[in-house]
């Protein structure tokens, strides 16, 4: 943890053997992390939604970070062929046991190890969608260029790819109330201004960076991709839990409309750094000329 980028001038954080030992021990609740609360649910199913306009039957599709198998259970009801990756060994031998309880394994077309980035197990252009959810590009800290050269060198020429990272501003609105009582408030300016977490920073070492929607949209101006789509997870949801847990389980209706509601409400621009996550869709472009 304390190497130096070369030009950088700061820290390296990127640690990949510490994020898999994270998820490793962090096991089944990964599981269960989309589905504790009507916060959480909703940023479910909008991740879902984006999989459902973007991914079609018969797609080849690269899950990189697809953790114990929520939306490779998706991918495989949308008929995608997928190919699942992960940086925990344990978060694999979870996914394929959800995957397979789920009566989907079929739809898996192999499940190996993988660290986003390097993908060269993988052909150029090999995949017709590449799927990131729910923050693996966030532990990539300052070698987040080299993660998403390699998902969009993967994915073919006008295939997408469909990512999720942490939201610096959205998560400290979410959770301001606990991080006021935690923290000293020159480690929350800190946190605003940079978006690492690390050290005694990091919730039980959930070393990450946080990302501004007008930071990562910098950063993939540099790609040969273009910009298609852009969400918060939720937006009206953080902080409602139990108002909405208990309209989540006892009025089906009024449910289904408040997700239509958050789907809405979160593509629109001042709302994509309210959430949680940050969802973005890029369709890869040619090569620029360098």
């Amino acid at each position: 943890m304390d190497k130096t980028i070369e030009g950088s001038g700061g820290p390296d954080l990127y640690d990949p053997g510490h994020t898999s030992r994270y998820y490793d021990e962090y096991g089944a609740k990964e599981w269960e992390r989309l589905v504790k609360n009507a916060t959480n649910q909703v940023n479910f199913h909008i991740h879902q939604w984006y999989l459902r306009k973007y991914i079609h039957p018969r797609d080849r599709v690269l899950e990189a970070g697809a953790g114990p198998g929520r939306f490779t259970i998706e991918l495989a009801r949308l008929q995608a062929q997928v190919t699942v990756g992960d940086i925990s060994p344990e978060q694999l031998a979870l996914n394929r046991q959800k995957v397979g309880a789920a009566d989907c394994e079929n739809s898996v077309v192999d499940r190996r190890l993988l660290n986003i980035a390097d993908l060269s197990h993988y052909e150029t252009d090999h995949f017709d969608a590449v799927v990131c959810y729910g923050g693996p590009l966030s532990y990539m800290f300052d070698h987040f260029d080299q993660a998403m050269s390699e998902l969009l060198r993967v994915t073919r020429p006008g295939g997408h790819v469909l990512f999720s990272v942490m939201s610096s501003i959205g998560t400290t609105r979410a959770f301001f109330p606990a991080i006021l009582g935690q923290y000293r408030p020159e480690l929350i300016e800190q946190v605003l201004a940079r978006g690492d977490l690390f050290g005694e920073l990091a919730d039980n070492g959930h070393d990450c960076h946080m990302f501004r929607w007008s930071e990562l949209k910098s950063l993939l101006e540099r790609h040969a991709c273009t910009i298609v789509d852009a969400s918060a997870a939720n937006f009206l949801s953080p902080g409602h839990e139990a108002t909405l847990d208990d309209i989540a389980r006892n009025n089906p209706p009024l449910w289904n409309r408040i997700l239509d509601w958050e789907v809405k409400v979160c593509r629109e621009p001042g709302a994509i750094d309210g959430g949680t996550h940050i969802l973005a869709v890029m369709r890869k472009t040619q090569r620029r000329a360098e």
